[in-house]
């Protein structure tokens, strides 16, 4: 499913070893863990993975902030600049304190805050969730935390983290906002999150060739529905059933309980265009 095409266009800035690593792996992990059982599932992790990891280029979490962005992302702990100049450019002191005393890390001077900060596609973080997905996983993490970054862990870590967090059975309702509230704690960068849902369901969407291809009018009479239903991807209703509108029947589907598949009866008559 996921060739070493799709995943280039997915993640085109990832760097080879890893897009290598992840193709390779990917046939025998995503079974394993549940991902290939529903479209939702894998649409969902590949989206927050990408967001996440920014494409498959953030190894680590990057805690190099300016004091005014201190602020911005930890309004409590920094309410004034001058509370955040002694941790501005500063990301060895900056990350053991803020995730100091909690995610089972010991206090500032345990220096755990900076060893278990983000790591690999899902960016996990904190001493028991290292401890926790390596056991699951097989790798001690805990004692290598650098395990979760390299190409050859990286996919299995990030699908431990998944299976960890229970959330094929979420992803599954299809609400991608609780699954982000999981993963995150609350709901930042939900937008850049959504982004990659849309580019997800696009990229992963195979076009059909020009014999599938409907009718000019029937094409834009099911855009146009789609879009009716505030199915926004499709883009312009222009007759062509390309992969912005394939994303948007692939979601369709999910939300009304169809199988996967692409523009069939089953969708026509669930869109009350079966017969026109």
């Amino acid at each position: 499913m996921l060739s070493p095409d799709i995943l280039a266009a997915l993640f085109p800035r990832a760097p080879a070893a890893h897009l290598e690593a992840f193709a390779a792996q990917a046939p025998s992990l995503l079974p394993r863990f549940g991902l290939s059982a529903k479209p939702v599932r894998l649409h969902f992790f590949l989206a927050q993975m990408g967001h996440e990891s920014g494409g498959l280029t953030i190894e680590t979490e990057n805690m190099n902030y300016s004091a005014e962005r201190l602020m911005e992302v930890w309004p409590r702990r920094f309410p004034t600049l001058e509370a955040a100049r002694p941790y501005a450019r500063n990301p060895e002191k900056l990350a053991n304190f803020v995730y100091a005393d909690r995610m089972g890390n010991g206090p500032p001077a345990s220096g755990d805050g900076f060893r278990y900060r983000g790591h690999g596609y899902m960016q996990l973080t904190g001493r028991d969730a290292f401890r926790e997905v390596g056991a699951l996983v097989g790798l001690d993490l805990e004692a290598d935390p650098s395990l979760a970054c390299a190409p050859a862990h990286a996919l299995l870590v990030a699908c431990g983290f998944w299976q960890w967090k229970t959330l094929n059975p979420v992803c599954d309702t299809g609400d991608f906002v609780a699954v982000t509230r999981i993963i995150n704690g609350g709901t930042n960068g939900l937008a850049d999150r959504k982004a990659w849902l849309d580019k997800v369901r696009r990229v992963l969407a195979t076009p059909p060739g020009p014999e599938a291809q409907p009718p000019a009018e029937e094409a834009i009479r099911l855009q146009r529905r789609l879009q009716a239903l505030g199915y926004r991807e499709v883009g312009a209703a222009d007759g062509v059933i390309g992969p912005r509108t394939l994303a948007a029947i692939a979601r369709f589907r999910q939300e009304n309980g169809l199988p996967a598949g692409g523009l069939d009866k089953r969708v026509r008559e669930a869109l009350g265009l079966a017969g026109r």
